[in-house]
C-alpha cells in the first residue's frame, strides 16, 4: 500500500503521538535550560513549530505541561540490568553499580535535570514527593533485587533490603546532587573512585555476614 501524505490541516492519527513527543522534547529542553518561571508557552510553541492552541488542547496550562515533563524525566529507566546477579563478590558488585550510577548522573544533561528537580520542586512540594517516590521506586527496585540475590546466598545478614537500597541510592545521589546544585567542576576520576570505595567499605561493615 502506498502511504498518502497529509497535505496540511489536521494531523493523521499516526502523526499525533509523534507531534506530541516532539512538543514534550522541546518543552523539556526549555524547562531544563531556563527553569519553570522563564519558560513560556509562546516560546515552546514557536520552537516546536505548533500553534499555542495546540498546546492548550493537550495541557490546560504551563504547570500541567511541566508536571508531565517532570514525570517523564523521573521514569527514565537506565538501571534495569543492575538487579541481575553478575557473579561478582558483593563488594565488587556494589562498586560496579555505584560507578554506573555515578557515570550516568554526572553527564551534563543529567546534572541539568538534577538542578531542575532540586530548584523547581521546592516550589511544588506535593509534586516533588510523588516524583521522588517514583524515582526511588524505579531505581530502588533494581538494587533491592540485587541485594536479595546476595541475601539468598547468605552474603548479607538479615536486613530491611528496601531500606538498604534507599541508603545506597541516597549516598550516590548525595554526591552527584552536590555537584549539580553548586555547579562546581566535575569531580576527577580519583575523587569519584575514592568516594565509591569509602562508601562501599562503610556499607559492607554494616551488612556483611
Amino acid at each position: 500500500m502506498i502511504a498518502v501524505k497529509n497535505k496540511g490541516g489536521r494531523p493523521t492519527l499516526e502523526d499525533v503521538p509523534r507531534r506530541n513527543e516532539h512538543l514534550l522534547e522541546v518543552a523539556t529542553d526549555n524547562f531544563i535550560r531556563l527553569g519553570y518561571n522563564a519558560t513560556t508557552l509562546d516560546r515552546i510553541a514557536t520552537e516546536a513549530g505548533v500553534a499555542k492552541r495546540t498546546i492548550y488542547a493537550r495541557y490546560p496550562d504551563k504547570l500541567a505541561l511541566f508536571v508531565v515533563v517532570l514525570r517523564r524525566l523521573s521514569v527514565r529507566n537506565f538501571f534495569e540490568d543492575l538487579s541481575r546477579d553478575d557473579g561478582l563478590p558483593l563488594r565488587e558488585g556494589l562498586r560496579l553499580r555505584a560507578r554506573v550510577m555515578m557515570d550516568r548522573a554526572l553527564t551534563d544533561y543529567d546534572l541539568a535535570v538534577a538542578r531542575l528537580f532540586m530548584v523547581e520542586l521546592a516550589h511544588f512540594p506535593d509534586l516533588g514527593k510523588s516524583i521522588w517516590k517514583a524515582v526511588e521506586d524505579e531505581h530502588g527496585a533494581s538494587m533491592t533485587e540485587y541485594f536479595r540475590s546476595h541475601q539468598r546466598r547468605q552474603n548479607i545478614r538479615p536486613l530491611d533490603l528496601n531500606l538498604l537500597s534507599e541508603l545506597f541510592l541516597f549516598n550516590i545521589y548525595a554526591f552527584t546532587n552536590r555537584v549539580a546544585l553548586h555547579q562546581r567542576d566535575k569531580p576527577t576520576e580519583e575523587e569519584i573512585n575514592a568516594y565509591i570505595d569509602n562508601m562501599v567499605d562503610i556499607m559492607m561493615q554494616g551488612i556483611e555476614r
